[in-house]
Formats: C-alpha cells, structure tokens, sequence
C-alpha cells in the first residue's frame, strides 16, 4: 500500500487547507484513501495530490463544485473536454454580462444621475386592443411578456387580424410577488377576437409619458421617475400604468437600446 499521509501533511503537499481537503469529501469530489474508523482522521496517499489540485484549479475559475465532480469521475477524455469548453461559455456569457453592467454605469456616470427622463403629459387616443391576461413575478416577467406576445401575435395572424401598433404590457395588479399583467396588442375597431384572447376598448385620456432606453430590468427604476413625477404635478393616476414596446428585442440584440414608452394615466385630484 502506498504511504499514507495525514490530512495536515497531505495539505501541506497541495497547497490546500485542510477545510478545502473536509469539503471536497463531504461533497464527494475527493475521498481520503483512508478514514481511521477510531479516531475518524483522514489520510491520503501521494498519488492523490494531482486529483486535489485539479480540483483547486478548477474552483479557482468559478467552477461549481457539481460540474467539477463530473470532470474529475469523467473517464472519457472527449468528455472531459466538452464539460471544459461548457465552463468557457458560461463564463464568456458572464463576461458579456459584466461589460454591459459596466457600460450602464460609465452611461449613469455621464448623465450625473442613475436616470434621467424627459416626461411630459400627453393625450392619449381611445384603441381596440386584444390581449392576454396572466400571472407573472418580477423575476419572470420578461420571459413571461415575451410568450404571451408570441401567443397573441399568432392567433392575430391566424384569425386574419392585422396589428396598428406596437404591443403593450399592461400592470393590472402589483401586490406582493404575484403580478397581475395583460399583454395587448393594438387592432382595428371591430376585429374578431380569437379564442383564447379578450378583447377591449381602451378609453383615450391624458397620460404622463416618458419613453426609457436601456435594458428592461430598469423599467422599475423608471416608473418610480414617472410617479414621482405625476405627484410633483399636483396630478393622481388615473389607471394601470402600461409599457410600449418601441423596438423588437429579437431583432435589437443589444438591451442598452431596447426602447419602452412608459404611459400612466392621470386625472386632476
């Protein structure tokens, strides 16, 4: 049998601590050769030193500790390989990511301020809409929006329907976690409303307006703009407050140049 050396002396060999050597057998990705069934101390043999600073490597490029069991139990070099060039995705995808949250700081730095909105209070035109009413959350709302359009849109095309403008998200209802929202899509008076869809007459009125560039995770930003905005105005809302989608996200690849109108009704007190 190969020497067996103590947990402290194996550490010592890798350049691991001794809680780095704990954790990888808790979790499975490296055993001790050996667990003394008295003491219950832990000891490992030479040969074992490669696995564990692979191991070490690998969390050092934000590995998670699942996907470096896989490789580190993977006997098939290809395998191997396809889990690595798996790892080089996620963390170019997260690359991506930082450089955009780093360009929307450089862009709040040249504003002076986080937002920055030209909002002004228009009048707003009656329109037939036909939509779709859903549940959603915070955190599923974009993907939620983006489903229901591709719903609504489809049944239009299938029943005949032309679109006249834009779709729009609708916020019915915004207590706690569980959103009430309603993505609606402009059509000529009159038009069949297909199965499944529910149709309305929007009334026309006067609305504050502001129209947001950027990602749509900042349309919650925004909207606080918005009606801080209606309240400085001696103005009250008037109705559920409503996105615009200026711009199709599949075709504008870059969320920095989404476009959303922002429109909330409002009245006098």
């Amino acid at each position: 049998m190969d020497e067996l050396l103590s947990i402290g002396r194996f550490s010592r060999i890798c350049w691991l601590s001794i809680k780095a050597l704990r954790l990888y057998d808790e979790t499975g990705l490296l055993h001790p050769a050996y667990v003394d069934p008295v003491s219950g101390y832990r000891y490992y043999t030479a040969d074992q030193a490669p696995a564990a600073r692979a191991i070490a490597i690998l969390r050092s490029l934000d590995m998670p500790l699942a996907q470096i069991k896989a490789i580190v139990t993977e006997s098939d070099p290809d395998q191997v390989r396809a889990r690595l060039d798996e790892h080089r995705a996620a963390l170019e995808e997260r690359i991506d990511r930082d450089r955009h949250m780093l360009k929307r700081v450089e862009t709040f730095i040249r504003k002076g301020a986080v937002m920055a909105y030209d909002i002004t209070l228009q009048d707003i035109e009656p329109a037939d809409v036909i939509g779709i009413t859903f549940t959603t959350s915070p955190e599923s709302i974009n993907a939620d929006m983006s489903r229901a359009c591709q719903r609504a849109f489809g049944a239009l095309e299938t029943a005949g329907v032309r679109p006249l403008a834009a779709p729009q998200l609708a916020y019915l209802d915004m207590q706690d976690d569980a959103w009430t929202v309603q993505a609606r899509i402009p059509v000529p008076p009159g038009s069949d409303v297909p199965d499944g869809l529910t149709g309305r007459r929007l009334d026309g009125g006067r609305a504050a307006v502001a129209v947001h560039v950027g990602p749509y995770d900042e349309l919650g930003m925004a909207y606080r703009e918005v009606e801080v905005w209606i309240d400085r105005n001696g103005l009250v809302t008037a109705g559920p407050p409503y996105d615009v989608y200026l711009n199709d996200p599949t075709e504008v690849k870059d969320p920095a140049k989404y476009q959303t109108k922002i429109v909330w009704p409002v009245r006098n007190p």
